[in-house]
């Protein structure tokens, strides 16, 4: 087994962001060569890929239709309430009430009429006291419906209370029991996950399944069970990032609710081939909860020490805080658990320093509002500074310009046991640290001697021991900055530590590679896609395999295939746009087979969400070493108003048509994602060269012999004139269909217009045709009239005078155009010999431009990197 060979997939039920333990590993593994996918959950619903640091961060959108479910479904036993005892929604309520005010004013309104028709002398007495009693009727049935109404809400409100009491009392008893805790019927997230990872790991066949926290251990365990029943060996690791039965209380994390995920974690730990995790405390307990075999091992979440070089603004600077104002800061996770509200408190008798607060997820939460309530109520809000975060990788270079860091946790099993990142992230921003006296802090900073430790959620001692740190700044300074202490918390070690635990598991020892060298394919292997635009794709791939020694090239499409061009791989529009799991084997196979891919019309190779363009797998194909490049085939590329005007008959002539402006939205918008493309361009046609600087014409290419026919040319009395646009707006069959049905009727050809025929069926028929008119409107050709010149017709379209100068041979198409195409065609019929030379010569044109030779000698240099 190669590097390249081991393949890791990593789940976390998270989007990645943030979680920078996952992406440290994962980056730690792919410095190996190893290919790594990671699979999180999108924060925003739609899926999403993207390269960090040599992996594939997939961010699956998961519905959580099961959670959800269970969340309908418990509401629901909680609303309801015996019958006719109120009604089931408050706003219920209201709207009877606004129904009967409707009702009432709507009989006001008729007794109005009625009086006044009445007083006019309008209509029939006894009519008129017939309506009053019905009024009357109405008014009293009104009454009563609002005294109905009334009573039944004064019985529900009543009947309300003892169930809310109820189930207050029922929530506030079964929340405190660890026992019993299903974890299958109190978090069906789990198995949301399941449904969301289980096929895409089985799909990807990775050799290692690397499971972060509880949450998805089972995903990772199953995975392995199903790996088994196909004869293939799965290992499993367990990351650990917590002591999940120790997990912190607060809102939905109840007892219960922690004890429901630790009976998780329970019953899937022993299936797993390793554990990791964060502190020697989890490791040690880990072992005795659960009878392990092997402690796990500990790799601390340190920070990577290139982080602190990352150029941002810092803290001091964000909040315009002088240097000599002492500044404490406190980053991370904010929730009552974390103690910050300690930190809060402290600074009343801190007068004269400044907290900053580094809010994880973000200001606008309810925590964050909390503790600047509480600041305020204190008289110290001008001193507490509540900040957004910085992107993990910024955030060690942020802190770097405060003066203490804090970590003021309080007493959870969790916590007793932890190491938290942040400790370390102030250790490599230069920070001295004052942290509670958690028994893994304590023990570490006591050691170390890089800080103070205070009695968890005492204010007073805290402000004691920051006075301490402020006291002595230098020195403890000085301890942080010791290389000792810098080498023993940088994440280099503990990469080292994740490696060789890898190691023991496939067997052979994984060492970092060079990026240049991490890309270890046995051949050359190209993909062209996602389009096969006329089959062109399958072409030049197969031309290239004919000519380059060594090469494999392939070819993609994702359209419907109604056409029936041949091709090497396909999937469906609905895959391409939707289906995950189609388009994470394609990235797979290409991130682990592919060394060059050329993307075609401006599309990603890999999926595309609505407006995406082929710029966002650029990243993914850049950090795997995969050399690329694109291909434009036309009206993807050939701006609309250029077209206009440089060409008469130009089909975008009016700019207000609804073909010219949906090219040209689509035209400019690709086009501003190829100002900053750097790869090579290559363009079909020659006319395209005018429309993309710098770009290559790389000649269509056509199975000549495929097209060569018998069929006399112009042999008939009545010749046979084919017209077969692939989009007849750009082609022109407005002009050419009335033209060509003309002499039609007239018996002077026998016309034939098809389209959306399989291109066999085409080719049969362009064999068997005396005249094929292409186009008249775009002054260039394309696929149709490089086979018709194949098959030896007379072909008909227009071709621009500049572009016919670009080509290196006289290009044997009749020239016409919407003016004189009835004129073209009549000279030919009459003017045979003159016709059949031009057809005659076609066959050779095409041997020269494009039978593949000269398509395969443009992108040589792509392919061997050779001029």
């Amino acid at each position: 087994m190669t590097h390249a060979d081991l393949r890791v997939v990593m789940i976390v039920a998270n989007d990645v962001t943030n979680d920078s333990r996952v992406r440290k590993e994962a980056a730690a593994l792919a410095e190996t060569g190893a290919e790594v996918t990671v699979l999180g959950v999108s924060a925003s619903g739609l899926p999403s890929r993207e390269m960090l640091d040599g992996a594939l961060i997939v961010r699956v959108a998961v519905p959580f239709s099961l959670r959800e479910e269970r969340k309908r479904s418990r509401k629901a036993r909680r609303d309801w309430r015996p019958p006719f005892a109120g009604y089931r929604y408050q706003g219920t309520y209201v709207a009877r009430d606004q129904r009967i005010d409707a009702g009432l004013q709507e009989l006001k309104a008729d007794s109005g009429h009625a009086i006044a028709a009445a007083k006019a002398g309008k209509g029939n007495p006894i009519k008129y006291k017939l309506g009053v009693g019905g009024r009357l009727l109405r008014r009293s049935r009104w009454q009563a419906a609002r005294k109905a109404t009334w009573v039944r809400k004064g019985v529900g409100n009543k009947v309300d209370v003892p169930f809310k009491f109820g189930w207050r009392a029922y929530d506030g008893v079964i929340h405190r029991m660890p026992w019993p805790a299903p974890w299958r019927k109190l978090h069906p997230e789990a198995l949301d996950l399941e449904l969301a990872f289980g096929d895409l790991i089985d799909r990807l066949e990775p050799d290692v399944v690397h499971a972060h926290d509880m949450h998805v251990i089972g995903v990772a365990a199953r995975a392995a069970g199903r790996a088994n029943l196909r004869g293939k060996d799965l290992k499993v690791v367990y990351d650990a990032h917590e002591y999940v039965a120790g997990l912190s209380q607060y809102g939905a994390r109840t007892r219960r609710s922690i004890a429901a995920w630790a009976n998780h974690e329970a019953e899937y730990i022993n299936a797993v081939d390793r554990v990791v995790t964060v502190s020697p405390a989890i490791a040690r307990t880990l072992t005795k909860d659960h009878h392990l075999d092997r402690e796990p091992t500990v790799i601390m979440n340190t920070p990577n020490p290139a982080d602190v070089s990352v150029e941002v603004s810092d803290i001091r600077s964000r909040i315009g805080l002088a240097s000599q104002v002492p500044l404490l800061v406190y980053s991370g996770g904010v929730t009552r658990a974390r103690g910050i509200h300690t930190a809060v408190r402290a600074l009343v008798d801190l007068p004269d320093v400044h907290l900053a607060i580094v809010c994880v997820p973000g200001v606008a939460t309810d925590a964050v509002k909390e503790l600047q309530t509480q600041a305020a109520d204190l008289g110290v809000e001008d001193r507490l500074h509540c900040l957004d975060p910085v992107e993990p990788e910024e955030v060690v270079a942020f802190l770097r310009t405060a003066d203490v860091g804090l970590i003021p946790i309080l007493r959870y099993p969790s916590h007793e046991m932890a190491l938290p990142n942040k400790l370390f992230e102030y250790a490599f921003a230069g920070l001295p640290v004052v942290v509670s006296d958690m028994p893994s802090m304590k023990e570490f900073v006591d050691r170390t001697r890089i800080g103070e430790v205070f009695v968890a959620a005492d204010a007073h001692d805290l402000a004691s021991k920051v006075r301490m740190v402020l006291g002595d700044l230098d020195s403890y300074r000085e301890k942080v900055a010791d290389p000792g202490y810098q080498q023993e918390v940088s994440w280099a070690g503990q990469a080292d530590k994740l490696r060789g635990l890898y190691g023991e598991l496939v067997g052979r020892r994984l060492e970092r590679v060079q990026p240049g060298d991490r890309v270890e394919k046995k051949q050359k292997r190209l993909l062209i896609g996602p389009v096969n635009s006329a089959g062109q794709a399958w072409l030049w791939a197969t031309a290239l395999e004919r000519e380059v020694p060594g090469l494999v090239a392939e070819s993609l499409t994702t359209g419907s295939g109604a056409f029936d061009f041949r091709v090497h791989r396909t999937g469906s529009y609905r895959q391409y746009r939707s289906d995950l799991r189609w388009q994470l084997e394609l990235t797979a196979y290409v991130l682990r087979e592919v060394t060059h891919v050329l993307l075609e019309a401006g599309r990603p190779m890999f999926g595309q969400q609505r407006g995406q363009m082929f710029n966002i797998d650029i990243p993914i194909l850049e950090q795997a070493g995969i050399k690329h490049g694109l291909i434009f085939h036309g009206s993807e590329i050939r701006d609309p108003s250029l077209h206009r005007a440089k060409y008469q008959y130009s089909p975008f002539r009016d700019p207000d048509d609804e073909l010219s402006q949906r090219l040209q939205s689509a035209n400019d918008l690709l086009r501003t994602q190829l100002d900053d493309y750097e790869g090579p361009v290559y363009v079909t046609t020659p006319d395209l060269l005018e429309f993309v600087d710098n770009s290559i014409w790389l000649p269509l290419a056509v199975d000549v012999d495929e097209f060569a026919s018998t069929q006399p040319v112009l042999d008939r009395e009545v010749p046979v004139v084919l017209h077969a646009p692939s989009a007849s707006a750009l082609k022109g069959s407005a002009y050419v269909d009335p033209v060509l049905t003309d002499l039609d009727a007239r018996g002077l050809i026998k016309y034939q217009r098809v389209q959306g025929l399989p291109h066999s069926e085409l080719a049969e028929m362009v064999r068997s045709a005396d005249i094929v008119v292409d186009q008249l409107l775009l002054g260039s050709y394309g696929v149709f009239a490089c086979e018709s010149m194949a098959a030896g017709r007379v072909t008909v379209g227009h071709v621009a005078d500049p572009v016919r100068d670009l080509l290196p041979t006289g290009l044997p198409i009749v020239e016409a155009n919407p003016d004189d195409l009835s004129e073209v065609i009549e000279r030919l019929i009459s003017e045979r010999d003159p016709a059949r030379k031009v057809a005659d010569a076609a066959p050779e044109y095409v041997r020269e431009l494009h039978d593949g030779r000269r398509s395969v000698e443009v992108l040589r240099p792509f392919i061997t990197g050779e001029r």
